[in-house]
């Protein structure tokens, strides 16, 4: 016999059923937590660096990359930047050296030929960027085979046009972010430069003055191309193809959005149709008649290149056709839609012996 007191430890099945949902629950919860901290705890090797036009300088005033809890590492400042589009500046190499991909990016920054500050805080894709840290990339350079990105770049251009790309060896380049900063009233250059007694003022004129010609007219008739940098980013559904009866090694694929691939091997024979950016250059390593190794460059007219892609219709696929033969040094180049084909006439092409 069950005495009194014992009973009210027993429960009925009809009883236990909610509280085993609620502990299935419970695992379930603990499970998704867990498998959040791990992902959370993934840790790539990366640093930070600019860049921005040429003709078109910028100044960051204050700009950090921030990853994790708690985690920040400022991008390189304190000097005019311009070394070109998409290209490598400054690096920081201060800080942990193994830390998870970014998620925000806050930066603010001078425009000198618009004599205008811009700024903002922008969410980064981090699982983008995690996928692409994660996976690497083929390359036949590196030891394993596998190439890694190794810097998170960041490109400011007039109009507050803002991109991010990761950037790898054999200078391999992906974007990863673009953003539309807005103009910033008053930032205190004078707190990060004591020194400068006659104001920012006197400092953008030093700046300016470098300039060419035509950048000072451009600002002279309120005429600095605003949307340009954005307009790079226009894609297309195409890939490369190789009509050749020599050997091809590998191509290198730059595109005017400053993204940069290439292939090599068996990927060769497996090029496929993805939405790209419009070439800008294209290098062809191959095998001549007497096997030596040459390196076909062919380098494309920018007005030219983007009226010949405009050509694809919407939802149409297209392959950019290269003919080489192996006895000669010379190329050809045309966009293949379908049945209709158009030839480049612009582009520039050389051929270099290794």
């Amino acid at each position: 016999m069950i005495r009194e007191k014992e009973k009210e430890w027993f429960l009925t099945p009809d009883q236990l059923k909610p509280m085993k949902q609620l502990f299935t629950l419970l695992i379930i919860v603990s499970s998704f937590t867990l498998s959040s901290c791990q992902e959370k705890m993934k840790k790539y090797d990366w640093i930070p660096t600019e860049c921005a036009p040429v003709n078109y300088p910028a100044q960051i005033y204050n700009g950090a990359l921030l990853y994790g809890e708690k985690g920040s590492i400022y991008i390189p400042d304190g000097r005019a930047i311009n070394y070109g589009w998409g290209e490598s500046g400054s690096v920081n190499i201060a800080g942990e050296q193994m830390k998870e991909v970014p998620h925000t990016l806050e930066i603010s920054w001078l425009s000198f030929t618009e004599k205008k500050n811009y700024g903002g805080k922008f969410e980064l894709d981090t699982k983008k960027i995690d996928s692409l840290f994660a996976a690497g990339y083929p390359d036949d350079s590196e030891e394993g085979g596998k190439g890694n990105y190794h810097s998170v770049k960041v490109g400011m251009a007039p109009g507050g046009d803002l991109v991010v790309w990761l950037a790898g060896s054999r200078s391999k380049q992906v974007e990863v972010g673009f953003f539309k900063a807005k103009p910033i009233e008053n930032l205190d250059w004078k707190k990060i430069y004591p020194s400068m007694e006659d104001g920012i003022g006197a400092y953008i004129d030093v700046i300016v003055k470098k300039l060419t010609d035509s950048v000072k007219e451009q600002m002279a008739a309120g005429k600095i191309p605003f949307g340009y940098w954005g307009s790079l980013r226009k894609r297309y559904n195409w890939k490369p193809e190789i009509q050749t009866n020599a050997k091809v090694l590998r191509i290198d694929l730059d595109y005017f959005n400053k993204e940069r691939d290439f292939v090599f091997g068996d990927a060769l024979q497996h090029l496929s149709v993805k939405p790209n950016a419009v070439i800008e250059e294209l290098s062809v390593y191959w095998l001549d008649d007497r096997n030596r190794e040459l390196r076909t460059e062919l380098k494309f007219d920018e007005q030219e290149a983007f009226s010949v892609f405009s050509k694809i219709p919407q939802g149409e696929e297209a392959s950019l056709v290269v003919v080489l033969d192996k006895t000669k040094k010379d190329a050809t180049v045309r966009l293949k839609i379908k049945d209709k084909e158009t030839p480049f006439q612009q582009v520039k092409v050389q051929s270099f012996y290794k």
